[in-house]
């Protein structure tokens, strides 16, 4: 996260619970072991895509808080939550091509970990 602006308690900065990558799926943070990032425009702030995190509420509606957020993931990867294979495959295949590729339909998957059969997707012959 790259705060653009000051990020403070009061409007809503970044709320972390340092540690929680390792935790199981079904623990619950304690008040006690959220932080929030306070800091202000110009820093940035790293963390594991599996740290629980998220805004906090902010009570200076005049106060906004601006932040670009980037990630990275290797293409061979599988990300956690697969849309690709939450779509029925019917539905993905009513689909435009141009929609399937701005989707992701058309990247290269055959070294992937278990994505689908691309070779159900072909673009359609014109």
């Amino acid at each position: 996260m790259w705060a653009m602006s000051d990020f403070t308690a009061d409007n809503g900065g970044t709320q972390l619970v340092p540690g929680s990558h390792r935790w199981d799926a079904d623990r619950k943070a304690a008040p006690d072991e959220i932080v929030r990032a306070e800091m202000p425009a110009g820093s940035v702030l790293y963390w594991l895509g599996g740290t629980l995190h998220g805004a906090g509420a902010n009570s200076t509606p005049e106060d906004w808080r601006y932040g670009i957020v980037l990630t990275y993931n290797l293409g061979w990867l599988r990300q956690e939550e697969n849309q690709h294979v939450s779509i029925p495959l019917a539905d993905v295949l009513a689909l435009p091509d141009v929609v399937r590729g701005r989707l992701g339909f058309d990247m290269d998957y055959e070294n992937a970990l278990g994505f689908y059969d691309r070779s159900v997707l072909a673009p359609r012959p014109a």
